[in-house]
């Protein structure tokens, strides 16, 4: 649990402060981990997904069917208590279907390793300003070198790829990438600044989006699942529906309930280096020694900027 030790001088009612006790941050920091070990393997997932025999219109449909099928019952009991239409229209903007559509679909021109690296940093970035600007958390110094230190190690990861060029199309999916991590940051600072539970936001961001995507989806038919094997859709659809849709929202929430949207975020920092390790394995994308550096540079810089380091000498 975390017990409030004050409050913001300029008398913000959205941001008290808090100081978790010891076995709140160990527990925010496995479920921070959880999350970004999935939303690492998601870009590259997404990338063999539309590679094979789906697109990301189908991607798309599969992670919110299944994930607004299962949280239907919460929601229907829940609604948009404590948010607002407002706030569940923002929410469902951020982290549902226009975030997932525009990421996945940026797969189509760019490699997965430009998202994994472009969607997190924009999305890293815009939720510490907007967590100074609307939460009024404004980072401290040891918070900011952590940043730094994270944005050096996502510049080292990504520079191979950027330096070797690429086709004429790829500047699309760089566009779509940082779009992504732009509506991703709205979403994290949303969750703070309605105090959301966690459960509740992501069944909120699953119904809702199920229920507006669906519909076009099916009426224009741009899919290509009535072609796809099986065991592409059955994949597909718990790794993106269960998985993305619903474990690793729900995790990522409940760390940033505890540390805040502005250090909460950091742990989509990590997901560039997992992104170039599963990319390994998965898509034969062999990391580079800049690539390796950047992952520990990412991993210090997280250390940083969630201050363990100073609660480690209290």
């Amino acid at each position: 649990m975390t017990v409030a030790t004050g409050s913001r001088r300029d008398g913000d009612k959205h941001e008290p402060i808090f100081e978790p006790d010891r076995r709140a941050v160990v527990t925010a920091v496995v479920y921070g981990i959880i999350a970004a070990i999935i939303w690492g393997a998601w870009p590259v997932l997404s990338r063999l997904g539309v590679e094979q025999s789906l697109n990301a219109y189908d991607i798309t449909a599969l992670r919110f069917v299944v994930a607004g099928i299962l949280l239907l019952p919460l929601f229907w009991r829940r609604g948009i208590a404590g948010v607002g239409w407002t706030g569940a229209c923002l929410l469902t903007f951020g982290a549902g279907a226009p975030y997932v559509l525009i990421g996945v679909g940026g797969f189509s021109f760019a490699p997965a390793g430009h998202g994994g690296v472009i969607i997190p940093s924009f999305m890293l970035s815009a939720a510490t300003i907007g967590g100074w600007l609307v939460l009024r958390d404004r980072p401290d110094a040891v918070r900011l070198i952590g940043l730094a230190g994270i944005m050096a190690g996502v510049v080292l990861i990504g520079w191979d790829r950027w330096g070797a060029g690429g086709g004429s199309e790829e500047w699309i999916g760089h566009l779509m990438f940082g779009i992504a991590g732009l509506l991703w940051a709205i979403y994290t600072v949303g969750t703070r600044l309605w105090s959301v539970d966690p459960l509740h936001a992501t069944a909120l961001v699953s119904v809702l989006s199920m229920v507006v995507y669906l519909p076009p989806y099916l009426i224009f038919g741009a899919t290509n699942l009535f072609q796809a094997p099986l065991s592409e859709i059955l994949f597909q659809g718990v790794f993106q529906g269960v998985a993305v849709g619903i474990l690793a929202l729900l995790f990522y929430t409940r760390a940033v309930a505890v540390f805040g949207a502005g250090r909460g975020a950091v742990f989509a920092a990590l997901v560039p280096a997992l992104a170039v390790l599963f990319a390994f394995p998965i898509l034969g994308e062999v990391p580079t020694w800049l690539e390796i550096a950047g992952l520990s540079t990412v991993t210090g810089g997280m250390v940083c900027a969630l201050g363990l380091f100073r609660r480690g000498r209290r």
